[in-house]
C-alpha cells in the first residue's frame, strides 16, 4: 500500500512514541522510511534597540542545531534498522518545520507522513500553534497523526 513514509521527528518524547509506531507501520506495509528534522534559521536580530547577534554566535547555534537534529534522525535509523526497515535519513534547513515537512514529503515522492502531535490545548496551543494541524492543513501528501 504505502511505498515511502516520511517520519519527522523534534527529538521530544511524544516524537518517539510516533518514530517506534511509524517503524512498525512501515514495516507492516513493506514501506522504507525517511527520518526528517527541519532546521529553522537562528534569528540574527535580538528584540530591542537594534542589537544584532555576532556572527559567530550565530554560526554557533546554527552548529548546534544542526548537530542535535544529526542526533534525532540518527535515533530513527538505529530503530529502522533493528526492524529492518529501509532508512533514509534526511536533515534540511525550513523557514517552519511545518513547510519543511510538507516539502521533504513532496520532494521525496512519500505516499505518507506519519507524525506525531503533542495534543496541546486552550491558550497553550494558540500560543504555540500546532505543526501537526498546518502539515494537515498544507501538505497533499495523506498525514497520519499518532498519539
Amino acid at each position: 500500500m504505502f511505498k515511502s513514509i516520511l517520519i519527522p521527528t523534534d527529538g521530544s518524547a511524544v516524537s518517539a512514541k510516533a518514530v517506534k509506531a511509524g517503524i512498525a507501520f512501515a514495516k507492516e506495509s513493506g514501506a522504507r522510511v525517511i527520518g526528517f528534522h527541519a532546521v529553522e534559521p537562528v534569528p540574527t536580530h535580538l528584540y530591542g534597540e537594534g542589537y544584532v547577534a555576532d556572527k559567530k554566535m550565530v554560526a554557533e547555534f546554527e552548529r548546534r542545531k544542526r548537530a542535535a537534529a544529526k542526533k534525532y534522525v540518527r535515533a530513527i535509523a538505529r530503530d529502522a534498522l533493528k526492524a529492518g526497515v529501509p532508512f533514509e535519513p534526511l536533515v534540511q534547513s525550513a523557514r517552519t518545520p511545518y513547510h519543511g515537512i510538507v516539502e521533504a514529503a513532496e520532494k521525496r515522492k512519500c505516499d505518507l507522513i506519519f507524525m506525531s502531535s503533542h495534543g496541546h490545548r486552550g491558550l497553550v496551543r494558540l500560543a504555540l500553534g500546532s505543526v501537526a494541524d498546518k502539515v494537515m492543513t498544507l501538505s497533499k501528501v495523506p498525514v497520519l497523526v499518532y498519539r
